[in-house]
């Protein structure tokens, strides 16, 4: 029923919960999982910060945060082949995180998107409508919120 699963993590608790959500789904289905991370600058002043770093730490919060998604990919590859699931593909992006995920669910042939109910967003995600309102609200494949 549904070949490909997507996955975004944000290294959450929900968004874990939701990747076990998807193993279920694959083990029934034998569905391919593909977990997908997208980070992003948030503001003027955290990009202002990652230009005037000393010399004792060359990394730029750029890559501090290329980084942190990269982690989260691995961990919950590794999670899904734990759960005996071999089919498992990783991914970064960087960009708007609602955006990102539906580009690539698109551009992907996603059938499933598996999405946590809220994530690690700020406090503007709780005013204006979180990641997984606005994925489930423009999607056009089918979204399991978690």
């Amino acid at each position: 029923m549904f070949k490909k699963i997507l996955v975004p993590l944000d290294g959450s608790d929900m968004s874990l919960l939701a990747l076990d959500h998807a193993c279920i789904m694959a083990e029934k289905f034998n569905s391919e999982i593909l977990v997908l991370s997208v980070y992003r600058h948030h503001s003027f002043m955290e990009s202002s910060l990652s230009m005037v770093r000393g010399a004792s730490n060359p990394e730029n919060l750029e890559d501090v945060l290329r980084g942190y998604a990269k982690e989260i990919v691995n961990s919950g590859k590794l999670f899904v082949q734990n759960r005996g699931i071999e089919s498992v593909k990783g991914y970064i992006r960087k960009g708007q995180v609602a955006k990102q995920i539906l580009s690539f669910a698109k551009d992907n042939g996603i059938e499933l998107i598996v999405v946590g109910s809220h994530g690690q967003g700020e406090l503007s995600g709780y005013l204006l409508g979180g990641v997984s309102h606005k994925v489930t609200g423009l999607s056009s494949c089918p979204v399991l919120v978690v």
